[in-house]
């Protein structure tokens, strides 16, 4: 499709998301029952592990995690909207999609209800193909029954059946080692492959299992893994070149028992159909800002998009984000020192290179933060500790990765540990070398600061609902950055800044930061070679 009917197709969208306002995202939200899928579903009226507010620190008591929790069953409501108007597999808040524009539109007005001003959506054109799965059908079939396997989901980027519905035996390997693989045939058979790994993984693999299967001949790929459950699962994109797909755990098990009770030749097929395309899209960094007493800023940023209801990938990141952004919208101007930006990007889970608003803002640091004091990540900072296949469920956070300035910023270092702990933020013992996640693209040349979930047992599954989401954490954590960008405004810039690292993901953005156009315009095209 033509990148300029797309931006006047996006923006129209925008147009319409304004003028209507139809849909209540608040009252979706509140008739909402108890979440399918997860063993154990919580609820958040739990008894958490809460940490009282000590005596100096009362102020932080308007900070309300009840409160800032209905963000993310709203932003679930947006995710389920998208579903139930006619995408019942591929579904989320995903960009370029009607569901991303609802999701532009809830953002902005919820600034807007915090006194934010500048409020607005940037276009950001995702001008490399974007992929989208249309839909898909996996069965298995053994001694003349046909069973569907509702789990199944392919990977962002699998090939489709070009049309087709695929018969094929089903050949089970194991952990697709090498071993595995020894005196089995797989040449146009469908390969079943238990993933390996002391966690659970969000991208289809491993890589070199998948290689082997496919230098082998196979002419599909499905993989599983125990964590439990039959979840969908949705993983990053997928570089194998035949139709992949996850599948739960019950549906994994259940095909690899019947091949071992298979004679001769008498073994199960697979009956697989996957359409999918590839279009250039549009989406949207959404702005707002809270002037301070001076033009030095602090930028506090959330990723908008995510699989299923994701509701700690990131409902609950924009939740936060959200939070301190009414905290400091109820303040007076003379007691912001910095002026605060909030923005809520367009996310990371398409095509690499992927996250389109961060590369733009990368390209575009010299403009936004040449005087930034502190950028935070807001990326998963809540969610309940779960343990895998059991229907158990904790009082408390799972411990979160974090980044407070690297071993340059000593002080940014303290203020963050401190307010960890004053507020019962839990965290690994270590903090990570490179800022990871979203913030791995900005850290090198601003002072960085996140605390993220990155291994909790729901991720990209369709058992990421608002319940896995403790109220207890998002109002620590919400609390915690609020004490830290109090205690960053009371230092100089000069005892922050640095001289910029190296660019870690510059080989990786190449295709779009070769578009000179489109980093000063990103609403515009690009052709990049």
């Amino acid at each position: 499709m033509d990148t300029t009917r797309v931006r006047a197709i996006f923006v129209a969208a925008i147009v319409m998301a304004f003028a209507v306002g139809a849909y209540s995202y608040r009252a979706r939200a509140a008739s909402k029952g108890a979440q399918e899928g997860a063993p154990g579903t919580s609820s958040n009226s739990a008894d958490y592990l809460h940490w009282p507010l000590p005596a100096a620190d009362q102020k932080y008591g308007s900070i309300d995690g009840k409160h800032i929790w209905q963000y993310v069953k709203e932003q679930s409501a947006i995710a389920e909207k998208y579903r139930d108007d006619g995408h019942p597999q591929f579904w989320g808040r995903i960009v370029g999609t009607s569901g991303d524009v609802e999701d532009i539109q809830w953002l902005q007005d919820k600034y807007k209800q915090a006194g934010l001003t500048d409020v607005h959506a940037q276009p950001i054109n995702l001008f490399l193909p974007q992929w989208s799965a249309q839909s898909w059908t996996v069965a298995v079939t053994a001694g003349g029954n046909t069973v569907p396997l509702s789990s199944a989901q392919p990977p962002y980027g699998s090939p489709d059946t070009g049309g087709k519905d695929l018969d094929l035996e089903a050949v089970y390997v194991g952990l697709g080692s090498e071993a595995d693989f020894a005196g089995r045939d797989v040449k146009g058979k469908a390969v079943l492959i238990v993933r390996a790994g002391s966690g659970f993984s969000y991208n289809i693999g491993p890589a070199d299992v998948m290689k082997r299967a496919e230098d082998a001949g196979a002419a599909a790929l499905l993989d599983f893994d125990l964590r439990g459950g039959n979840y969908n699962i949705q993983a990053y994109r997928s570089y194998t070149t035949v139709p992949t797909f996850e599948l739960g755990t019950q549906d994994g098990e259940k095909i690899r028992d019947l091949i071992g009770k298979a004679h001769g030749g008498d073994a199960p097929h697979f009956k697989i159909r996957l359409d999918a395309k590839w279009e250039p899209q549009m989406t949207a960094l959404v702005w707002g800002t809270l002037p301070g007493q001076t033009d030095e800023t602090i930028y506090v940023i959330a990723h908008r998009d995510g699989w299923f209801d994701a509701a700690g990938d990131n409902a609950s990141g924009v939740a936060s984000m959200l939070g301190l952004a009414e905290y400091f919208g109820k303040l007076p101007k003379a007691q912001r020192r910095r002026t605060m930006v909030f923005i809520g990007t367009d996310g990371h889970h398409q095509i690499l290179p992927g996250g389109y608003g961060r590369v733009w803002l990368t390209a575009n640091r010299g403009k936004y933060f040449s005087k930034t004091a502190l950028l935070i990540n807001e990326e998963h900072p809540s969610e309940v500790m779960t343990h895998g296949g059991v229907a158990g469920w904790s009082n408390t956070n799972i411990p979160m990765e974090w980044y407070a300035g690297g071993e340059s910023r000593p002080q940014l270092t303290k203020i963050a540990m401190d307010a960890f702990r004053e507020f019962g933020v839990p965290i690994w013992d270590e903090p990570t070398k490179t800022g990871g996640d979203d913030l791995g693209a900005f850290y090198w040349y601003v002072p960085g600061l996140s605390a993220t979930s990155n291994d909790f047992l729901n991720m990209h599954t369709t058992a990421d609902t608002p319940d896995n989401v403790p109220w207890a954490g998002l109002e620590a954590t919400t609390r915690a950055y609020a004490k830290i960008i109090d205690e960053v405004n009371k230092l100089p810039l000069s005892d922050l800044q640095r001289a910029a690292l190296s660019d870690p993901r510059a080989a990786g953005n190449a295709p779009l930061t070769q578009c000179a156009a489109w980093v000063q315009d990103s609403s515009k095209g690009c052709n990049p070679n």
